[in-house]
């Protein structure tokens, strides 16, 4: 029989804040015996797709080294890992290899965290069946602002921004599609030649362009198919 407690805690840059540590801390004291601590690397979207991720794990590897070596000298001995960009694949990919019995989500508060902001915590507790802790951190040197356990009632159903986003996307879309219209339109009362094609250039592309660039800043902000940034 195992009876081991294992503790999984997954933080953004606030991996490194005393508050956290100390939340380790005690855990260790009711009982963890296993402590893994993992540290999705940061990376934007742009250096996802051209594999460019050496910064983001480099990173990292230093938030890690700094909060093992603190909780090495308070006596809790725990391992490290950088994991997928995506926190929900590093807490995936760490519960398939480590088993834990627990987990915690450390992130910056509401309204500067892009992981609360993609839904993680709420993405966490419904497809993990764990004891999940969400302790939000101002930075790597304050206390909690608020410490939710897996019954928060106030936990939101879905992501905070999906009703807008979508906003941007149909508005995206009736620029595109409007720039097209109005150049049939254009074609059809005889436009002249050259005022066509002035139209097209600045008028029809320009529409296509603002609508490219909304649909653009909304993906910048919202996951790659399932995944998130921080």
């Amino acid at each position: 029989m195992n009876d081991r407690h294992r503790l999984l805690v997954v933080a953004n840059e606030t991996i490194a804040a005393p508050h956290l540590l100390g939340m380790i801390g005690d855990r260790v004291a009711a009982g963890a015996s296993e402590v893994l601590l993992v540290a999705p690397a940061l990376t934007s979207r742009l250096h996802y797709w051209w594999s460019d991720e050496d910064d983001g794990y480099r990173r990292a590897r230093e938030r890690l080294k700094v909060s093992l070596d603190h909780l090495r000298a308070a006596g809790i001995d725990a391992r490290g890992a950088v994991g997928d960009a995506d926190p929900l694949l590093a807490i995936d990919d760490s519960i398939r290899t480590f088993a834990p019995d627990e987990l915690i989500v450390a992130t910056h508060p509401e309204g500067r965290s892009n992981w609360l902001e993609h839904g993680l915590v709420v993405q966490a507790r419904e497809r993990f069946g764990l004891p999940i802790t969400h302790v939000e951190v101002l930075d790597a040197t304050s206390v909690a602002t608020r410490t939710a356990e897996v019954s928060d009632p106030d936990a939101p159903p879905r992501e905070r921004h999906e009703v807008r986003d979508w906003l941007w996307f149909v508005l995206a879309g009736v620029l595109a599609i409007g720039g097209t219209v109005l150049t049939a339109l254009f074609v059809m009362t005889g436009m002249s030649d050259t005022a066509l094609v002035w139209w097209v250039i600045f008028g029809d592309l320009g529409l296509k362009a603002v609508a490219f660039v909304i649909v653009w800043m909304v993906f910048q902000r919202r996951p790659r198919a399932d995944r998130l940034d921080y």
